[in-house]
């Protein structure tokens, strides 16, 4: 590949001293309708590959998800396979305990799972990956981790994973306004989101809402909006937790809307601070995300996010580890997480208000890093250092 970054599409290779590889194809494998943590981690992946201008297609295992959001469909559909073709590379974006319903669905459909190179991406959010999930993973020719805290996990039970990455990168396009979210125009907002589909110990938005509180304690005139974005999940679960924020400070934003990506962009875009004081992240996607817009990002400094953060680019809350109690998590048992210093947050927020040049540096050293460490290409040519060894030694080099 020469130096402008040009090269031809079947050639998978970094070294111009070598003869070029060529891939049989890549097909990315997962779902990439899905709203959630997986459906991103897919398209941000294929995003990835094709910025490293390796050709692929992608296939949806169970098509469970709605094809409405448009800008998932314009990246999908122009390049969506029907099936699993037969050899070449797959790269698969699903869970341990998805392993055995994939494959079962792959098999109904006449797909040869053993004709190819077989590649899982993984999440994980716990220092340890579950060793239940062990012989699903070694089913696969390789593991690929999307930050070194999952890779750490995947290896703590005797496996090998490669760091590829996670970009955070899309198409963003033109944002829309505060007003659409009923934000005032003229405050410092600070954003919390959550999920409530997955486990909400481990995001941990309460701190956040503590946090917004002694801050309104110590400045109770000073012009700052939080707004908790909530992705609803079951209705009884949303009621569960909902009563306890009841009593926020007036003005706070509450959104349980599930919003296009277009509109969930633009709400990232609209904030000043991303926080996630979270006790455990995979990856930690939302910090990225801000990060590379050039918006703060104060969060926990601890776990996948730490890829990508520093005390020079965030507001890297100091932290002790903790036991995971039973229930706030899968297979727990033994396993710890980290519970953030809120008043640590708090000293943070006020330096970064009342000194606006060093909170202007910290934004400015997160967007160069992030779109640095966390752009589709720079993910996209990690895949592709890795698809090189891969074709190397598969037989596939080019003659």
């Amino acid at each position: 590949m020469d130096a402008s970054g040009d090269h031809p599409i079947e050639t998978v290779g970094l070294n111009a001293a070598t003869a070029p590889v060529h891939t049989p194809g890549v097909t990315v494998v997962g779902h990439p309708f899905s709203q959630v943590g997986m459906g991103e981690q897919m398209r941000a992946g294929f995003r990835a590959v094709r910025a490293a201008g390796i050709p692929a297609a992608l296939h949806d295992v169970f098509r469970y998800a709605p094809r409405q959001d448009p800008d998932i469909r314009s990246l999908v559909l122009p390049d969506e396979a029907d099936g699993l073709p037969e050899g070449g590379i797959r790269i698969c974006h699903f869970n341990g305990d998805e392993i055995g319903p994939v494959l079962e669905a792959l098999s109904k459909k006449g797909a040869g799972f053993e004709n190819g190179y077989n590649i899982i991406v993984p999440a994980w959010e716990l220092p340890r990956y579950p060793s239940v999930w062990r012989d699903g993973l070694l089913l696969f020719d390789e593991i690929w981790a999307m930050s070194r805290f999952v890779k750490a996990a995947i290896e703590s039970i005797g496996l090998t994973a490669h760091h590829v990455g996670q970009s955070v990168e899309a198409d963003y396009g033109n944002h829309l306004p505060r007003r659409f979210f009923a934000i005032r125009e003229s405050s410092f907002v600070l954003l919390s989101a959550f999920d409530m589909s997955s486990y909400v110990a481990r995001k941990n938005p309460f701190a956040a809402i503590d946090l917004f509180k002694r801050f309104r304690q110590k400045r109770p005139f000073d012009d700052v909006q939080l707004v908790l974005k909530m992705r609803a999940g079951e209705q009884d679960a949303s009621e569960s937790v909902f009563p306890r924020v009841g009593d926020l400070p007036k003005g706070t934003v509450v959104i349980r809307e599930n919003y296009p990506s277009y509109a969930a962009r633009s709400l990232v875009g609209c904030c000043d601070c991303l926080v996630s004081l979270h006790r455990s992240e995979g990856f930690g996607r939302s910090m990225g995300e801000a990060m590379f817009l050039g918006r703060l990002a104060l969060a926990t400094g601890w776990s996948g996010n730490c890829d990508y953060m520093t005390p020079d680019n965030s507001l890297f809350v100091r932290h002790a580890m903790v036991d995971v109690r039973e229930g706030d998590y899968p297979h727990s048992a033994g396993q710890q997480w980290a519970e953030p210093d809120v008043d640590h947050a708090l000293h943070l927020l006020l330096k970064a208000l009342d000194d606006p040049a060093w909170m202007r540096r910290l934004r400015q050293n997160g967007r160069l890093d992030a779109r640095r460490l966390l752009s589709n290409r720079a993910v996209g040519l990690r895949m592709l250092a890795r698809l090189e060894a891969v074709c190397a030694g598969s037989g596939w080099a080019a003659p």
